[in-house]
């Protein structure tokens, strides 16, 4: 029998190869690249706008609210993701998107069984 972890890691990579996106995340160590920790380019599901949730306040990995204008989430696939981990301050490029907007990391949690999450906003 199939757990539900497989199950949600079998879904989180078909809504990846569906909705994933080419996305820059640069390290950052005190607001200049971090020459340890070069910046990669993978593919992710990045959401923006006002319909998703983020964590909030000091109990961010329980608490979720509604995105707020200008903040954004992005959602990285665990199980394909060989990259340094992301921190806060850190910045993320939609490579794909209009003017290749650029975001700050504010928030990262990787309480998910298979994601990492990155709450961002506006850079």
């Amino acid at each position: 029998m199939t757990g539900w972890r497989d199950l949600e890691a079998a879904v989180d990579r078909r809504i990846g190869l569906a909705f994933g996106e080419s996305v820059r995340l640069s390290f950052l160590t005190g607001g200049v690249v971090d020459p340890a920790r070069p910046a990669v380019d993978i593919d992710a599901v990045l959401h923006v706008g006002g319909d998703d949730s983020k964590p909030v306040g000091d109990n961010a990995d329980r608490y979720r609210s509604r995105l707020a204008l200008g903040q954004a989430e992005l959602f990285i696939e665990r199980s394909t993701y060989a990259g340094p981990m992301p921190r806060q301050g850190d910045s993320v490029r939609a490579n794909d998107r209009a003017g290749r907007p650029w975001f700050e990391v504010a928030v990262v949690s990787d309480r998910y069984s298979n994601l990492i999450v990155l709450t961002l906003g506006a850079k």
